[in-house]
């Protein structure tokens, strides 16, 4: 008997091991190989050279040659993340998945992607449907030549992908849009705060702080904060510390002023930076941008460096950056001239109507393992409606503003060349940061900016019964607001409200708080900056909110807490338990001031999520005992002591704020989530913080450019350039985005070629 348990046991040992072997071999065996097949299009050899990470150099001889091979390497790696993007944007994920995506799917019908795509995709100009036609000759190539081996996502679900089509990269440009300009829901909530007092409203979703850093000034008379009508100053404070812009006045553009108005942004946002070279240690501009994304795997963003060469094989112009998977060039990126970063500006470009409906869409949803799922659209005059009798009008569904010259853009020379490409950029808002070899720093905002009716700001619902209240058109691009070489010689981009009242426009937008643009204000301020101090500022984890209401409720916390803070810098590093404290004193002391303010609404402060909620909290703090009572606040020091009082030290940061990217096929965890999760250290930072981390979204990529050497920029990306399982690329830049590579040693852009290139042949 126990010969035959011995044998059974050898035999599962075995068979487990055959498996694990047989598994194994199938996650090798979908990595990417060295196989070169034919592009179509390809007119003539695009040679391919990669670095230790992974990072591609295309050496090509034309921009559509280069992108035709950018398809290629994209869906080398990435196949199953586009896979993904242009299914979640049409809503088809139900047909992968089943019955639990249905919600999902149902809200991407509502808005109708797929068809605005097809239509935008006919309107766009003939140079960028070039663009997105050469990248879809790539990808195709790739999923043609590799017959079940796509990826091991798409060997469980059984899937073929359909082949790629220039309609879904406007399909992944869309999902960008809904990223970063879908606020409509934000409408709803503002109008459900009409019942309170407009000074009590204004408190609570703050437009204009004191602590504002603009970019272009306000003119005067300057925009009272938002909080001041509401609260008195208990104890005075510096005003604000804007820089200033350009010594020439901005252009009034003859739109009339009204108060600033805005709605709620998704949960993005991203440092931008430059520092002309008057400020810096060899003379040269610097420009740093990071992104602030949800966290993904694979990254949202896919690196590589384009080279240009002639007939006899000379470099002769060259860009490197930052790529979306799907879509064609670089997003952010640096040339031999001059560099960009990108940062949301948030602007408001969803108005909601009330109107009955005037027409119906049929919308029917393949859903894997249940009969399909059919439901109707209503339509109303200016839009689908998101709710009965609630239309939704937005910029994103007009397909006249699916535009995106990336050629143009990665060919700018100048800031005259990059303004006039700019121009033709009309997604969701941007502030484009630049600077060039030739000393030169500048800002522009970018995208739409609707033309609303007179009294109109976005804010609430409105009658759509008349054209009253209609949109009259977009800005003209070229009248966006812009600052070249402002005389202070920096310029601070952290979505905070950087448009002034000078620029002459209204402009509805939702802004961040002013926190991290004053602490990267702090820090920019120093003479004689290199390229090593701007990294380690990418890092820096103070956090400036969290150290002034520590010091104001130091005494209405417990006598051992307040001591254990005496001296506090206010960073937020993984293993400190002060700062986790001083996250749970925040947000106790925001929700308790923010239940006093909402008395009467119907809300609840955790409902409310303002984006801009810190100068609510601070200016409370500051105010006197006697400016709340006369507010209707109640007595101060009773209210906030019982929401802080028992706070204690009770763990580290790292302990709540650790990574959890978590890959599709593992969300449930168990065996799946062990199989294609990342792993999940704890994190330094805070989302008010420089560096902005949290378990779900933060710094998608960090990207410094020193013109004094720009062969040494670097870039960094959360994880690693592939997507695939076993890759040793998947997770290979997760020490140094966690570290820092402060030298720049590990992350430069431009690193030596590891092994022979692949080329491909026309």
């Amino acid at each position: 008997m126990r010969r035959w348990i011995r044998r059974i046991a050898v035999l599962l040992v075995v068979l487990l091991l055959a498996a694990v072997v047989v598994a194994v071999i199938d996650v090798r065996g979908q990595l990417p190989d060295r196989r070169r097949p034919r592009i179509p299009g390809l007119v003539a050899p695009v040679e391919v050279r990669f670095d230790a990470r992974g990072i591609p150099t295309v050496r090509a001889r034309s921009l559509h040659d280069a992108f035709r091979v950018e398809g290629y390497l994209q869906a080398r790696e990435r196949l199953f993340q586009m896979e993904l993007a242009r299914r979640v944007a049409g809503g088809e994920l139900s047909e992968l998945v089943g019955p639990v995506a249905l919600p999902l799917d149902r809200r991407q019908r509502v808005y109708g992607f797929a068809g605005v795509a097809e239509e935008a995709i006919r309107q766009a100009p003939e140079d960028q449907r070039a663009d997105a036609e050469a990248l879809a000759e790539g990808i195709n190539a790739f999923i043609s030549t590799r017959p079940g081996q796509w990826g091991l996502e798409f060997q469980l679900l059984g899937l073929h992908p359909r082949p790629w089509t220039p309609a879904d990269s406007i399909r992944v440009l869309l999902l960008m849009h809904q990223q970063l300009s879908e606020t409509w829901q934000r409408d709803l909530l503002n109008e459900s705060l009409t019942a309170l007092p407009a000074a009590r409203r204004a408190f609570l979703t703050p437009e204009v702080s004191t602590d504002d850093v603009l970019i272009l000034p306000d003119a005067d008379p300057r925009p009272a904060p938002s909080t001041s009508a509401f609260l008195s100053r208990g104890a005075p404070g510096a005003g604000p510390t804007a820089l200033p812009a350009s010594p020439e006045p901005p252009q009034r553009l003859g739109v009339p002023l009204e108060p600033l108005a805005g709605g709620t942004p998704p949960d993005v946002g991203s440092n931008a930076w430059v520092v002309s070279g008057a400020h810096t240690a060899r003379g040269k501009p610097i420009l740093a941008n990071d992104p602030h994304l949800g966290f993904n795997i694979p990254d949202t963003w896919y690196p590589l460096r384009i080279e240009l060469t002639d007939d006899g094989g000379t470099v002769r112009r060259w860009i490197q950056g930052v790529s979306l998977p799907g879509i064609p060039g670089l997003v952010i990126f640096q040339n031999e001239r001059l560099a960009i970063g990108f940062t949301n500006v948030g602007t408001d470009v969803q108005d909601l109507y009330r109107e009955p409906p005037v027409g119906q869409r049929a919308e029917t949803i393949q859903v894997k393992g249940s009969a399909p799922e059919r439901f109707t659209v209503s339509l109303g005059r200016h839009g689908p409606m998101v709710r009965p009798g609630v239309a939704l009008a937005w910029a994103a569904l007009d397909p006249a503003t699916l535009r995106a010259p990336v050629s143009s853009m990665m060919l700018a020379t100048d800031w005259a060349s990059m303004n006039a490409a700019a121009d033709g950029f009309l997604g969701p808002g941007q502030n484009l940061i630049y600077a060039d070899v030739d000393g030169h720093i500048g800002w522009r905002a970018t995208g739409v900016l609707p033309l609303r009716g007179p009294g109109d700001d976005g804010r609430v619902p409105l009658d759509g019964s008349s054209p009253a209240h209609d949109w009259s058109g977009y800005l003209a691009p070229s009248r966006m607001p812009r600052v070249l070489d402002p005389a202070p010689g920096r310029i601070v981009s952290a979505n905070q409200r950087g448009i002034g009242t000078s620029s002459g426009l209204r402009w509805p937008s939702s802004w961040a708080s002013p926190t991290r643009a004053r602490r990267i204000t702090e820090l920019v301020a120093a003479e004689g900056l290199d390229a090593r101090q701007v990294r380690a500022m990418q890092l820096d984890t103070v956090g400036n909110v969290h150290r002034e209401v520590v010091e104001r409720l130091a005494p209405l916390l417990r006598p051992e807490v307040a001591r254990a803070f005496a001296g506090w810098d206010g960073r937020a590093e993984a293993g400190s338990r002060l700062f986790r404290a001083a996250e749970e004193i925040r947000r106790r002391a925001y929700q308790a001031i923010a239940a006093a303010a909402l008395k009467g609404s119907g809300v609840l402060p955790i409902e409310l999520r303002w984006y801009n909620d810190d100068p609510t909290l601070i200016d409370a703090l500051r105010a006197s005992p006697e400016s709340w009572r006369k507010a209707g606040l109640g007595d101060r020091d009773a209210l906030l002591g019982a929401a802080v009082r028992d706070v204690v030290l009770d763990g580290t940061w790292g302990e709540h704020n650790r990574l959890e990217v978590r890959h599709p096929f593992g969300r449930g965890g168990g065996l799946l989530g062990w199989l294609f999760n990342p792993p999940e250290p704890p994190l330094s930072g805070c989302d008010r913080c420089v560096r902005v981390a949290t378990p779900e979204f933060g710094q998608s990529m960090r990207f410094v450019v020193d013109f004094s050497d720009p062969d040494a920029t670097t870039l960094v990306l959360p994880l690693g350039v592939s997507g695939h399982l076993g890759s040793r690329h998947r997770t290979d830049q997760q020490r140094d985005w966690m570290e820092g590579d402060l030298d720049g040693a590990r992350t430069r852009l431009r690193a030596p070629a590891v092994g022979p290139p692949l080329v491909f042949e026309p």
